[in-house]
């Protein structure tokens, strides 16, 4: 008789920095129910990989889940995955982190579940050759990627029944490869058809394996798999007809297969992931070509036999193609470099590790199917922790420079760290990348501003309404009716202290819109270190009429002063608005204990547009986080609010996300030859007293 041997291996996960319901709702409509259903079949064994965000709450939430899971384990039935603890996409850590986060795992598994681990996860099955040596280091014989890695190696697909060996710089690591077809057959085809997959990869000797591993949230948590999974009973069934074909189809681990069997051959992977994040990575109007052709193959009947040959962008793409993820990734890289000041300071704080790990934590980092960097608290739980571990590095005796190129594009920034504020402004044009209040370790300027996405297309086909059935990645649903009209793309940068010049003809609205028309261009600009911030230099021209602008920027305390000095450097006169961009992300735009307070009078919430007139002072509240940021203006100013809101795919459909508050205060200015218009701005940040 010809028989097989089937892996299933499944992936829990909640990122850092995820609300509490979230984490109850998957606890109870995947994760418990899940092992519930196992508990009734104890001739299965399977994989299981929890991530070390989820774990953590688990420990101080739901230990119900843990204790199951333990109990399955000492039973024989689930062999326990290790990975990075928090999560990280590991080729985006530097070599230390990797192993640390690796170990950290491995070390939980022990002491919690009494098990020794030594086959990992992979976060998003980003591969990375290099990763074989920390791998190896951290003492893990062996993990799991996709069909598609091996594929665009050239590994014949009819020869992807067990694993292969790879290495590097002799560090050895076995590879075992998920099939996609499985993948996509579970839970969404009758559980019928993922038998009769494995049956078609029966042998006469037995040898052969197919693997099936993936994330745990499809099984109860994906849209229309409640019911699919639990309703109809999908999983029970599946686990019943793998114990009815037992004489045929036997289950397994990775571990008792990797001890029993040899490899089939050595093999070097390629730089990937998953076939559907090599496109998600790649430029939009890039990925939306990818995404046609691959359909016009599929139409054609070529889309297995094509896809070796299709390769889209590798991962980290993702910092190029949004400067956001580039800045934060880049911030608490810096920081894990730099901790080796303190290897003869009495050594590296576990806490501050922790909180270093924490901010690693890859769902911020990048966006797919679901929400991931468009997410405002999953930002601000990166930014959350790498303030945590900043503030303990330099209580650990370490110091961070005041001057350097944080985010690797060739443009240094400077550093402004007083007792309660700290801030960046790029040496190139004087912007201000980033204003942290201490005290509540929030990043004030936590936004991504508005893209055009592949799936924008797919926006006029969405709609509210999901029966069940189908894979995620061909559900086209909203959150929302008429986001078409809410679909907007910002035109340049939006960071702090940027300067506008127009016209009275403008609007609030093209200001909101992200089209506002300017006449400006620069030509030259200098930044200098001042005497309590920088100083800022730059010569362009208005309506091709010369113009000169000076800006000092000073931090004292929680007051943070911006001086800027508008001189006229033409022939003729300047007769203009000239505006002053801020933008604030403070996570509610709609919630009530965040709002606007002008001229000292409440004035709405943070998602609110505005064209108000006489403006002396503007204030943003956060009474959650318990501060309040104001501007006040030397001059009264008529102030434009402008909600930055994002259209993003997520697991439920297309959804609209606050991102930050655009303030544009602006004064019309009227120089003859040789005037000058000067304004003070004091942004002050203090604890909020109502």
């Amino acid at each position: 008789m010809k028989k097989v041997q089937f892996i299933f291996g499944i992936h829990n996960h909640q990122p850092v920095g995820n609300f509490d319901d979230v984490f109850h709702h998957a606890c109870d409509h995947s994760y418990l129910p899940f092992l519930q259903v196992l508990e009734k079949f104890p001739e299965i064994s399977m994989a299981f990989h929890f991530s070390g965000s989820l774990i953590e709450w688990l420990e101080s939430n739901r230990t119900d889940v843990l204790d199951l899971f333990k109990k399955l384990v000492d039973r024989g039935n689930i062999e326990v995955l290790g990975g990075g603890y928090y999560e990280p996409i590991l080729a985006m850590i530097p070599a230390a982190d990797q192993v640390g986060q690796i170990q950290k795992m491995n070390t939980w598994a022990q002491d919690r579940m009494g098990y020794e681990v030594k086959g990992n996860w992979l976060t998003e099955r980003v591969w990375e050759p290099h990763l074989a040596q920390s791998f190896n280091k951290a003492g893990i014989e062996y993990m799991v990627v996709d069909d598609f890695h091996f594929l665009t190696a050239g590994v014949d697909p009819n020869n992807l029944g067990g694993y292969y060996y790879t290495e590097q710089e002799g560090k050895v690591l076995s590879v075992f490869p998920i099939s996609q077809k499985m993948r996509y057959a579970m839970p969404f085809e009758d559980p019928q058809v993922a038998i009769d997959i494995l049956r078609s990869y029966a042998t006469e000797d037995g040898e052969n394996l197919v693997v099936m591993a993936d994330d745990g949230e499809k099984f109860g948590i994906w849209p229309g798999t409640w019911d699919t999974v639990y309703g109809q009973k999908w999983l029970e069934r599946f686990f019943a007809l793998l114990d009815e074909n037992s004489d045929w189809l036997s289950t397994t681990t990775f571990k008792q297969y990797h001890a029993g069997h040899a490899p089939r051959d050595l093999v070097y992977l390629p730089t990937s992931s998953y076939f559907e994040m090599s496109q998600w990575t790649l430029p939009t109007n890039l990925g939306r070509e990818m995404d046609h052709l691959v359909h016009d193959l599929e139409d054609q009947g070529k889309g297995d036999q094509s896809r070796p040959y299709i390769k889209g962008g590798m991962w980290r793409n993702f910092f190029t193609k949004y400067p956001e993820s580039n800045w934060m990734q880049k911030r608490v890289q810096f920081l894990s470099l730099e901790l080796k000041q303190l290897e003869s300071k009495g050594g590296i704080p576990d806490s501050l590790r922790d909180d270093l790990y924490r901010a690693q934590c890859n769902c911020a980092y990048w966006h797919g199917v679901f929400g991931g960097l468009y997410l405002p608290h999953l930002r601000h739980a990166i930014y959350e922790h790498l303030l945590k571990a900043e503030a303990a590095f330099l209580r650990a005796g370490g110091s961070l420079p005041g001057l350097a190129d944080l985010d690797s594009d060739g443009v240094e920034e400077y550093r402004l760290r007083s007792d309660n504020v700290q801030l960046f402004i790029s040496a190139d044009n004087g912007h201000i990348r980033e204003i942290d209040w201490l005290p509540a370790q929030f990043n004030v300027t936590n936004y991504v501003q508005r893209y055009a996405e592949h799936y924008h297309e797919k926006l006029s086909q969405a709609n509210n309404d999901h029966q069940g059935g189908g894979s995620i990645h061909d559900i086209v649903l909203t959150k929302e009716a008429g986001l078409e009209n809410k679909l907007f793309v910002d035109n340049y940068r939006r960071h702090g202290a940027i300067d506008h010049f127009f016209t009275s003809t403008q609007t609030q609205d093209a200001h909101y819109r992200g089209d506002l028309e300017e006449n400006f261009s620069i030509q030259s600009s200098k930044v200098e270190q001042g005497e309590a911030g920088v100083d800022i230099s730059i010569d362009g021209a208005v309506n091709a009429q010369p113009i000169h602008i000076k800006k000092i920027i000073q931090l004292n305390h929680n007051d943070l002063s911006v001086k800027v000095t508008l001189k006229n450097k033409s022939d003729g006169v300047i007769n203009q608005l000239y505006g002053l961009e801020f933008n604030f992300g403070l996570l509610g735009g709609d919630s009530p204990d965040r709002y606007f307070i002008l001229n000292d009078q409440r004035s709405g919430a943070l998602n609110a547009q505005g064209d108000d007139s006489n403006i002396k002072s503007v204030a943003l509240v956060n009474e959650w986080d318990n501060f309040k940021i104001n501007v006040d203006f030397s001059q009264a100013s008529q102030l434009w609010r402008s909600p930055i809101e994002t259209i993003s795919m997520s697991e439920a459909g297309f959804e609209r996300v606050y991102q930050a508050s655009a303030l544009l205060p602006h004064w019309e200015i009227n120089l003859n030859p040789g005037e000058s218009f000067e304004i003070d701005l004091l942004l002050s940040i203090n604890k909020f007293k109502n």
